[in-house]
């Protein structure tokens, strides 16, 4: 009798520690995803690492998608961080709104908004250092534009209808009197290929003929010869 209880006492303990390993295991994964969430990349990296060595997670795409995603997005913050601090608002915004694409809570996505006034901001200084009014206005209207996309993103600030407002009092200062908005230019399409009708015939040269002239003399007068080739 004792045996009996000794051994269902036995299966309990097995079946207790089996789910609880079940457990932290989930708990592992479940810290991973939160790690990723909140943008510690670098802890989110190894607990994802760690998970994919499990037995009950190695068929899941998803460990091994975590993985390469947390270390590209480890790649990416470092690259904003760095030409933001550098004023490279177009690079830094590039990498920052990848970021947000592979983490829409990453905490860094309250800067794109920021990025975007700082780069109206930068147009707006710029402008008045152009060489023609035309060029002054063109610049005026982009650096508007930037400051209705930082409003779009988010961005709640009243001094930036202001901003806008001197923007358009200074386009009128330059007496330019087109004020419709700047279309963006189409690229230019290199290397097309030009259709073999168009082109010159091009004459062959001629060879160098490899028989000997013909070499006549004449009978002289005077004794002398002359001699004429052909």
């Amino acid at each position: 009798m004792k045996t009996m209880r000794f051994f269902w006492m036995l299966g309990i303990v097995s079946l207790s520690l089996s789910a609880f390993g079940q457990t932290s295991r989930a708990y592992l994964l479940q810290e991973a995803d939160d790690y990723f969430k909140a943008g510690r990349y670098w802890d989110a990296f190894f607990r994802y690492r760690e998970c994919a060595k499990l037995p009950e997670f190695q068929s899941e795409s998803k460990i091994a998608d975590q993985v390469t995603n947390s270390s590209h997005a480890m790649y990416l913050t470092k690259k904003f961080q760095d030409y933001n601090a550098m004023r490279k608002y177009e690079p830094a915004k590039t990498n920052l709104i990848e970021l947000i694409s592979l983490n829409p809570n990453d905490p860094n996505r309250g800067e794109l908004p920021k990025i975007t006034l700082a780069q109206g901001a930068e147009l707006q200084r710029l402008a008045w250092r152009q060489n023609t009014p035309q060029a002054t206005a063109d610049m005026l209207k982009r650096a508007i534009m930037f400051y209705h996309q930082a409003i779009r993103e988010g961005l709640m600030d009243e001094s930036i209808a202001m901003t806008i407002r001197q923007c358009e009092a200074s386009i009128k200062d330059t007496g330019v009197t087109d004020a419709g908005p700047i279309l963006a230019a189409e690229p230019v399409q290199n290397g097309k290929t030009v259709p073999a009708q168009s082109l010159a015939p091009v004459a062959s040269p001629r060879k160098a003929s490899t028989t000997p002239p013909t070499v006549i003399i004449l009978p002289s007068e005077q004794g002398s010869s002359t001699t004429k080739q052909n």
